[in-house]
Parts: structure tokens; C-alpha cells; sequence
């Protein structure tokens, strides 16, 4: 797994330059500006004056807005936003102006006989004022036609941005779904080839082969439940591959290895091997195509019950059974001389018939083992007359 942590810093370095990339736009020099004003006490008197607080609250209001544009990256309207709070602001003064202009005319009013010129020049700053208003109110409107001009245009850029999108995203992914199936094929032929060395039976392999099959059922299961899902399963399945490659790579040689050790020459050597290192050459015969294994003194004499003591002989024989799968067992009872000749044989029968039940109680299969009797006849050890109270094991290896 050591490739993972490569992986994880090259994660966590696109992370932080996305974190970078995705934060919010500077402030335009309008935006500073509108908020420095909003800022001023001036400027906050505003907000008790008739008439000027609703545009003083609506210049407020864009200068939310134009922040929200910008922390969403789209400048350009943030600025629009901005230039539309000054220009609230300006109509909020200038009503201010007017107001404080009218208070001053209703004083001047009441002077109006005294004070002609005076109100001569007040009348003109009042119509030079209302000009100004005139003026303003034409340059909102016009922003705010424009304002409505790019909204339309970006809105039909955005729409025609977004078929584009859609119709990049279909090729997109009908192209990911194509890699990801073409992955899971190549993924479905390595499984097969470690199933050839039988990567699933082994210890050492056995593991990670059923996590690569996890893996590879997993992305299936992704692209049937949701094809969009495709760089999802792409990445899953890759992971499955890497883990066939691995389970393939390490069960070949041990298959191999497994392979020539069973080949039938290679397994008699090794059954001829094991039955001398257990009981020496002297009870061990070799046939054509396995190994006779003598054990003498195993029953006492004219007896079919096993001898005391002969418990770990019969065990070794379990063992070597057992190891030994593929071999045919043959057991051959006999008895020493002495007593009724049909007498021995029977006994001889029996003998090979317990060393039978004892080989089934242990787990060896019953269908392996053949049993006979022969008697006292065949006197095999002439120096020793109690090892003739024995059975002979053959193990003859089943391949013709």
C-alpha cells in the first residue's frame, strides 16, 4: 500500500490550491466606496430623513448583494451592484439637499417681500436642484436598463454555456463508461488468469484475490446503479487489477512449485522418502508405482486385536494416508506359523480389516482401501517370528 501515501499528499496539494482558486474576488474601488460612505456619519443621517432613507435602505441593499457576487467570483456584477448603491446614495443626498433646501425656502417665505433677490436665488438653486434630481433619476434608470441588458445577455450565455456543458458531459461520460468497461474486461482476464494458479486456493494469495473480487463486484454494482458514476467504478476497478496482478504474480511460482511436487514420479519419491524416514528401510519395499510399508509386531500372536503399544505406528500410517491423498491403500493381513491354517487366515482377514477401520476412523476415505488375507503362507521374516504377525501396506500411486 506504500503508493497510497504519494497519492494522499498529491489529494491534499489539489486541495489547497482549489481552496485558493475558489475564494472570493477583491473588492472593486465602487464597492469600497459605496461601503465607506455607508460607514460615514453623514452619510447614516440620511436614514431619518423623509424620502432619503428608502434609497439610503436600497443602497444598502446592493451593497449586500454586490458582496455576495463577489465572494462568488462574478466581479463584474459585484461592481454593477456597487455602482447602483453610490448611485442610491446620491439620490439619498441630494434629496437631503432638497429637504434642507425646502426648509430653508419655507423660511425664506416668510421673508419674501424683504428679501427678493434673495428668493430669486433660491428659486434658481431649487430648479437647478430639481434639474439635478431630473438628471439622477435618468441615470438610474438608464443603469438600471443596462443592469437588465447584461442580465439578459448573461442569462443567454449562461443557457447556451450550459447546453455546451451538457452536451461535453454526455461525451464525457459515455467516454468514462467505455474505459470503465474496457477496464473491468481487462480486470475480468487477469482474474482468470490467477484462477489459472489457482490464486484463490493458496494462503499467501488467497486474500487478495477475494479483495480484488470485491473490488471488480463493486464497480460493477456502481455502473449498473448509476452510469454517471463511471470515474468512480474506473478508479475501483483499477484497484481490483492492481490486486489480480499481485495474487496472479505471487500464486504463479507457487502453483508451479505445486505442480512439479505433484507430478507422479515426484510424489512416489517423495512417499518412498517418507515411509523409510518413519520406518526405516528394512520395513519398506518399493513397487512400481508407490511404496509396500511392513508393520510388524502389530498384533499379538493367533489375535486380531491390535498389540499394546503400537498406537504411534498406526498413526504414522494415518498421517501418510492422509498426505498421500491420491494413492490407493492395499492392506494385506498374515500371521506366523502355528495353529489351524484356516485359522491364521481368517485371523489375517481380520487384521487387515481393524488397520482398515482404523484408517476410516481417522478421516481416510473408505473407497481408497482395498483389504485381503493371506494367511500364514508367506513367512516373510525367517529370523523373527513375531514380525510375521504383521500387515503390509501398499500405496500405489492412481494415475495409470
Amino acid at each position: 500500500m506504500r503508493w497510497l501515501s504519494p497519492l494522499i499528499v498529491c489529494i491534499l496539494i489539489f486541495s489547497m490550491t482549489a481552496m485558493v482558486a475558489c475564494g472570493p474576488a477583491p473588492k472593486s474601488e465602487e464597492l469600497e466606496q459605496l461601503e465607506n460612505q455607508l460607514r460615514s456619519e453623514e452619510v447614516q443621517r440620511l436614514r431619518d430623513i423623509p424620502n432619503a432613507a428608502r434609497y439610503f435602505d436600497e443602497a444598502r441593499q446592493y451593497r449586500r448583494v454586490a458582496e455576495e457576487a463577489r465572494e462568488d467570483r462574478r466581479e463584474e456584477r459585484s461592481q454593477e451592484y456597487a455602482i447602483l448603491g453610490l448611485l442610491r446614495l446620491r439620490t439619498a443626498e441630494a434629496i437631503h439637499e432638497k429637504f434642507e433646501v425646502a426648509e430653508e425656502l419655507s423660511v425664506i417665505n416668510a421673508q419674501v417681500q424683504e428679501l427678493n433677490p434673495e428668493l430669486r436665488s433660491v428659486t434658481q438653486s431649487r430648479n437647478e436642484l430639481a434639474a439635478e434630481l431630473r438628471q439622477i433619476d435618468q441615470d438610474i434608470a438608464q443603469a438600471v436598463r443596462e443592469r437588465e441588458r447584461r442580465r439578459r445577455e448573461a442569462a443567454q450565455a449562461a443557457g447556451e454555456e450550459f447546453r455546451a456543458a451538457q452536451q461535453d458531459d454526455g461525451a464525457g461520460q459515455a467516454e468514462d463508461l467505455q474505459k470503465a468497461n474496457e477496464k473491468i474486461a481487462t480486470a475480468q482476464e487477469m482474474r482468470d488468469k490467477a484462477l489459472e494458479y489457482d490464486a484463490d486456493q493458496y494462503d499467501r494469495t488467497r486474500s487478495l484475490f477475494q479483495r480484488a473480487e470485491r473490488q471488480l463486484d463493486g464497480a460493477r454494482s456502481i455502473l449498473q446503479e448509476s452510469p454517471q458514476a463511471a470515474p468512480t467504478a474506473l478508479r475501483q476497478v483499477g484497484f481490483a487489477l492492481q490486486l489480480f496482478e499481485e495474487a496472479y504474480e505471487l500464486a504463479k511460482p507457487i502453483h508451479e512449485e505445486y505442480v512439479e511436487k505433484m507430478r507422479p514420479e515426484n510424489r512416489i519419491s517423495a512417499l518412498r522418502d517418507e515411509a523409510r524416514f518413519n520406518y526405516t528401510s528394512r520395513f519398506v519395499v518399493d513397487e512400481p508405482n508407490g511404496a509396500r510399508i511392513v508393520l510388524a509386531r502389530l498384533f499379538p500372536q493367533g489375535d486380531e486385536d491390535f498389540a499394546h503399544g503400537t498406537g504411534p505406528m498406526l498413526d504414522t500410517l494415518v498421517d501418510i494416508a492422509r498426505e498421500f491423498e491420491e494413492f490407493n491403500i492395499q492392506i494385506i493381513g498374515f500371521t506366523q506359523r502355528g495353529g489351524g491354517a484356516t485359522q491364521n487366515l481368517n485371523v489375517s482377514q481380520a487384521r487387515a480389516h481393524n488397520v482398515q477401520e482404523h484408517l476410516v476412523d481417522a478421516g481416510v476415505e473408505r473407497n481408497r482401501i482395498t483389504t485381503d488375507g493371506r494367511g500364514q503362507d508367506q513367512i516373510r521374516f525367517q529370523d523373527s517370528a513375531p514380525n510375521n504377525d504383521r500387515v503390509e501396506v501398499i500405496l500405489t500411486h492412481s494415475s495409470p
